[in-house]
């Protein structure tokens, strides 16, 4: 095979390796077959081949954004003929006269009968307090400046749904820009930051001394903020320690529990109104939401946040049998962990999966006061899948 120089380019910016290579290749009515070195045969229609050639008719050599429209290619396209070049890329020649080729790397990467083994997002683990007794911990300097171990930080905070910087200092400033280095910060009516204290006029029951149930902030919004940042000023109050669940833990258990429970949690909206005295946000959405595929996207689990049900009479007895079900499993202290934030300490927990909450603690004894942001979810994705891109480049030597 010839070198890495001499593939061709990918319709995007990402790093290819070449871990498997196409050793056949054939044309079919509508398509070409693949076969691959370890046997892996794949199937390309001649649409999905031609609008995601990398030439610079059809790819914008600049954008890496498609120009080249679904509906400039002729419908009667074939591929006339295919073969491996002596590079290892897939060439074919097009019934219309122009010619492509095609990075192996880049091919096995998007073929679909292999798309899994190239998942960009690392799988998630769900957990109780026998599975993590305390959340993943990384150094704060080193997780912000060094790419590896800014690797390992958002890699747990996906995985786990939570994760804490240690030793940052304990200064305004830093919810400011330390969960800037995933993405921007999402501002909301609590502003571009807020500070989590007890006081007088307070706007939440977060800003209180009180406990604090489970929950997940501003369920009340059409798109409720992906990921929350807590950065700890002071916490020499006593009490006030940080309670921490996996809701899709917890869902998952429903469904083992009782399916029709799950379903009901699943399918039936529940109402969800913010009642400050300046905003009125309102949502309505079943309490757990389901991917296409059956896994998990959210939970929406505010307890003091959630309207009158608004169901028949019939229906509200079942919805009420769920709800306690599930409120039930978040209470069990072997399906939640505590941990007690120290100054410097910045708590990450994805907004609409990890559960939050508080023990009362007596402002009399001493002060508690954390500053809090929200970071979109698709930050962290997006800088994940960077991180990875980066890597694979620092491996393969270059783009291609």
């Amino acid at each position: 095979m010839g070198t890495v120089m001499s593939l061709p380019d990918t319709p995007d910016f990402d790093s290819f390796p070449v871990t498997r290579r196409p050793v056949a290749a054939e044309t079919i009515p509508d398509g070409v077959r693949v076969r691959w070195d370890d046997g892996l045969e794949s199937r390309f229609h001649v649409f999905w081949l031609r609008e995601n050639a990398a030439d610079p008719e059809t790819t914008h050599p600049v954008t890496r954004e498609q120009q080249l429209q679904l509906l400039d290619i002729p419908a009667s396209l074939q591929a006339a003929a295919v073969r491996i070049d002596d590079d290892g890329a897939l060439q074919v020649a097009w019934s219309t006269g122009e010619t492509s080729r095609y990075h192996p790397g880049w091919l096995r990467a998007y073929c679909h009968e292999a798309r899994s083994e190239s998942s960009s997002l690392p799988p998630q683990r769900y957990w109780n307090a026998a599975a993590i007794a305390d959340v993943p911990r990384f150094d704060g300097l080193q997780a912000l400046n060094d790419p590896a171990a800014k690797t390992a930080w958002l890699t747990a905070l996906h995985v786990y749904g939570v994760a804490v910087l240690e030793n940052l200092p304990a200064t305004p400033e830093v919810i400011e820009t330390a969960p800037a280095a995933i993405g921007p910060i999402r501002p909301t009516n609590f502003g571009f930051a807020f500070d989590v204290v007890s006081k007088a006029d307070a706007t939440s029951n977060a800003y209180t001394a009180m406990t604090l149930p489970l929950h997940a902030d501003l369920p009340t919004r059409e798109y409720m903020p992906g990921l929350q940042f807590l950065h700890c000023l002071k916490n020499d109050a006593a009490g006030g320690e940080s309670l921490l669940a996996d809701g899709f833990f917890l869902a998952e258990r429903l469904r083992a529990l009782d399916p029709a429970a799950f379903d009901t949690m699943t399918s039936i909206p529940v109402d969800y109104y913010n009642k400050a005295k300046d905003t009125d946000y309102r949502h309505s959405t079943p309490m757990i939401r389901l991917n296409a595929d059956g896994s998990f996207h959210e939970v929406r689990w505010t307890p003091w946040l959630r309207a009158p049900l608004d169901a028949p009479f019939e229906t509200a007895g079942v919805v009420y049998r769920a709800l306690r079900l599930l409120f039930s499993l978040a209470e069990d202290p072997a399906n939640r962990i505590e941990i007690k934030l120290k100054p410097g300490d910045l708590l990450g927990f994805d907004n609409r999966r990890a559960i939050h909450g508080r023990k009362s603690f007596d402002p009399a004894t001493g002060d508690r006061h954390l500053r809090g942001c929200y970071v979109e979810r698709d930050e962290l994705h997006s800088r994940l899948r960077i991180l990875a891109r980066q890597s694979r480049a620092a491996q393969s030597g270059s783009h291609g």
